[in-house]
């Protein structure tokens, strides 16, 4: 029996750690697939899985790691998840959303306003239960929320520091709820899956796009873009999802294995998600790429644009769900 760890930075390659057979051991094999590039931050959360999981199951698990779409790509991963075609997947909330809408509300503008704001949120195991609750019922389950960061704006044209500054440009959008927010702000949202946007970038289909920073270095999108725009608009997470009949079909001391160090996983990667968005910005300014970060005015501006969504959001989910979405916004 082996571990086999399967990761890809820009191309698909292979890395298999081998582990002494044990003759008594019940082997488990994991399909793991993303749509990201490995080397990203949530890339980097999920290594660091996968190294624990092989430490601690002295080789009984087997986990095949499928970055960058080479597997399934974003709502097939979904789709895979549930069916039980895939074990195990990290996928960007807003595909899930598409399967239980009320979880559009994590997409919602400008709602969590800080990093810690977030943190209670993903903390509060009552309220995360409830908002997922939904696709239980559709054969997955989440045991995790794994964080990412906030998506700045980045394009090719000029610096979006208004709304106004927004007008006439496509840029790619993630999921209805995102769509809205750049439709209020005056762009025009383009639904492009994350595999499709540097040929987009490049003929110009698109003119930029809301994503974590470090996703413009990893992708090369810093070559394409000129303007960068710092905002706390949309703060992206990855649900941390399973096959629910494949998980209630595991041992305890597996599901031990596996829920502990998601548990370690998603805690530790907080601090280092921030880091590397902090140095994905320095990494972008060096490339010659204009920042902004709003001011407080701007800020206000974009809120005021985009608060509408709030009020269609309550009318569609109920003032409870939105009112403790605005409760975690608050410092205890």
């Amino acid at each position: 029996m082996k571990f086999m760890a399967k990761t890809a930075l820009s191309a698909l390659a292979v890395t298999t750690v081998a582990v002494m057979p044990q003759a008594d051991a019940q082997e488990l094999k994991i399909r793991f697939p993303v749509e990201y590039n490995a080397d990203i931050s949530p890339g980097l959360a999920n290594q660091e899985f996968i190294e624990l999981v092989e430490a601690r199951s002295n080789g009984e698990i087997e986990v095949e790691f499928y970055p960058s779409g080479s597997l399934y790509k974003g709502l097939d991963i979904l789709q895979a998840v549930m069916r039980g075609d895939a074990e195990m997947a990290t996928l960007v909330s807003v595909y899930w959303s598409a399967v239980s809408p009320q979880i559009s509300v994590f997409e919602l503008p400008f709602t969590f306003p800080t990093h810690e704001a977030f943190y209670r949120a993903a903390d509060d195991e009552a309220f995360m239960s409830s908002v997922f609750s939904e696709i239980e019922e559709k054969g997955a389950l989440v045991i995790g929320s794994l964080v990412y960061d906030y998506l700045p704006v980045g394009n090719t044209e000029r610096a979006l520091k208004m709304p106004e500054d927004f007008a006439g440009l496509k840029l790619r959008a993630l999921g209805r709820t995102n769509a809205r927010t750049l439709e209020l702000l005056g762009a025009e949202p383009v639904p492009i899956n994350v595999t499709e946007v540097s040929a987009a970038l490049e003929r110009g289909v698109i003119d930029g796009l809301n994503t974590p920073a470090d996703a413009f270095i990893s992708y090369g999108w810093d070559d394409v873009v000129a303007y960068v725009t710092d905002s706390p608009h949309y703060f992206a997470f990855y649900p941390w999802a399973v096959n629910k009949a494949w998980w209630e079909g595991l041992s305890e001391a597996h599901q031990t294995i596996l829920s502990e160090a998601i548990e370690e996983v998603t805690r530790n990667h907080r601090e280092r998600a921030r880091t590397e968005a902090a140095l994905a910005f320095e990494k972008i300014a060096a490339s010659g790429i204009e920042v902004h970060r709003l001011t407080d005015e701007q800020r206000s501006a974009w809120i005021e644009v985009t608060k509408v969504q709030w009020d269609e959001a309550e009318e569609r989910f109920g003032s409870e769900l939105l009112d403790k979405l605005r409760s975690f916004q608050q410092a205890p």
